[in-house]
């Protein structure tokens, strides 16, 4: 994968293993029959569909005046999630995911990519204690069921309080919870980015052993394998100064940068950074706040190759860098640049 400063290619990856206009009245969200719902309840429904659900069909994904489909065939017996995901536009790609490894590879290059999932990020993001309060960040709306892929749907909005985060527009399967549409709409109700399935089979028999056959069919292909250390800011000598308000670091790790960048922009004090080899490495947080996630990245400042500290922006997902004495801070998020903009300018170097 290259270094994140190549904010297109960051954003496009996002966009592409990322598997909500009028907002209602405040009311209680109900699904039939029952009580009503808190959004910590909804996103459980969510999860717990994809823990518990095999199914397969097409998905359409929509941003930044782009379409792109794929077919999906996730397989769940309850412990163990097995997913192959098949580009159906453009270079051929494809995609296998066993919990939190995911393989992808691209069979025109004959080269793979072996990722864990949860520096990707996913929606909604797994849970954790304390999520129920940064959830409150968002308020919980009902809106008008609707048919998606030929199945009965509940459909929920989750409006932000504040200009931090976009809205979410769901589309959850009556019967299951399973996720088959989502909108994100920024501030003015307007479509940013859209994901649907076309066609969808429920409680489908995939064969867990053929996928994972497939996923594990290396031969003849260049395989790169990022090796990440976990660490922390403080311990690598950098403060958030203020805390972006509903965020909270999910994990920082040290991994390696791209083999052309890493022989140009190699760590300050590091052996690659005298001798020009590979072996540079840069740092990478990853914030979220239970719904979505933003991934700082701090690289050394090079010159030649660092220059853009505009926003960009790729249908939902924004970029934004800006150079902090000798580093270069780029923060990524599906988010408003406000948020990305509260990450770039907290960021501090530790005094000694």
């Amino acid at each position: 994968m290259s270094a994140p400063f190549d904010v297109r290619h960051r954003i496009r990856w996002k966009a592409s293993v990322a598997l909500a206009g009028v907002l209602a009245s405040p009311t209680a969200a109900v699904w039939a029959g029952s009580a009503p719902l808190d959004i910590v309840t909804v996103v459980k429904r969510i999860q717990d569909a994809a823990l518990r659900r095999s199914f397969a069909g097409t998905y359409v994904v929509s941003h930044g005046g782009h379409m792109t489909s794929s077919r999906i065939t996730h397989y769940c017996d309850g412990r163990d999630q097995i997913e192959r995901i098949e580009a159906l536009d453009g270079q051929m790609r494809q995609v296998y995911r066993h919990n939190d490894t995911v393989h992808v590879f691209w069979p025109g290059t004959r080269t793979a990519l072996i990722e864990q999932r949860e520096l990707v990020g996913r929606f909604p993001a797994p849970l954790q204690p304390g999520d129920g309060t940064r959830l409150d960040q968002y308020e919980l709306l009902p809106a008008d069921d609707e048919r998606i892929a030929g199945h009965a749907t509940q459909v929920v909005v989750l409006r932000p309080r504040d200009h931090l985060r976009y809205a979410r527009r769901l589309w959850l399967e009556r019967r299951t919870g399973l996720l088959v549409r989502w909108d994100l709409l920024n501030e003015r109700g307007e479509v940013l980015e859209s994901a649907s399935f076309s066609d969808l089979q429920l409680n489908v028999k995939p064969s867990p052993q053929t996928l994972l056959q497939e996923m594990h069919r290396l031969d003849g292909y260049k395989v790169n394998k990022p090796v990440y250390t976990a660490t922390s800011l403080d311990s690598e000598g950098w403060t958030l100064s203020a805390s972006v308000p509903g965020f909270e670091v999910r994990r920082t790790v040290r991994r390696p940068m791209a083999p052309g960048v890493a022989r140009t922009a190699a760590p300050v004090g590091s052996a690659a950074s005298t001798t020009g080899e590979p072996g540079a490495t840069m740092l990478q947080a990853v914030y979220s706040d239970g719904l979505t996630h933003v991934s700082v990245f701090i690289e050394p400042f090079v010159a030649t190759l660092h220059k853009r500290e505009v926003p960009a922006t790729l249908g939902s997902t924004s970029a934004l860098s800006r150079r902090n004495g000798d580093w270069w801070i780029t923060a990524v998020g599906a988010v408003p640049v406000a948020a990305l903009q509260q990450f770039v300018d907290g960021l501090a170097r530790r005094k000694p």
